[in-house]
């Protein structure tokens, strides 16, 4: 299982990276300002659960981007489960790394969380 989502840049983002603006400083305010995109990457994951991503930090420190828009970061966040009827209320911290490319012409971007392999069902 992999989760991927797509979104677009502002213009204003985009502007400032064609007239020569930091790549780096631009996509990581534009994670900021889009972290709801990350929040639901990150849902995906959890959903089956019922988990819940609280207090989701983007580390910005360890964003990597090379010259075409491509790179990643560390997303810090807090997973929470709740389950009433299983007597159940349980929170963690976790990270993952996730993957971006960002299409400077298109003013697309897609985020890309980490692999996990699905689990074959038991013999019984």
């Amino acid at each position: 299982m992999q989760e991927t989502t797509k979104f677009a840049m502002s213009p204003q983002a985009i502007e400032a990276i064609q007239d020569g603006a930091d790549k780096k400083a631009i996509l990581a305010q534009t994670f900021e300002n889009e972290i709801k995109h990350v929040e639901d990457l990150l849902m995906g994951y959890h959903f089956r659960e019922r988990g819940s991503v609280d207090h989701l930090e983007l580390d910005t420190s360890s964003m990597t981007v090379d010259n075409e828009g491509r790179g990643s970061f560390t997303a810090r966040y807090i997973l929470g489960l709740y389950n009433a009827c299983a007597d159940l209320d349980l929170s963690d911290k976790a990270k993952m790394q996730i993957d971006f490319e960002a299409d400077f012409e298109n003013g697309m971007i897609t985020l890309t969380g980490e692999f996990f392999p699905e689990r074959e069902p038991d013999d019984i």
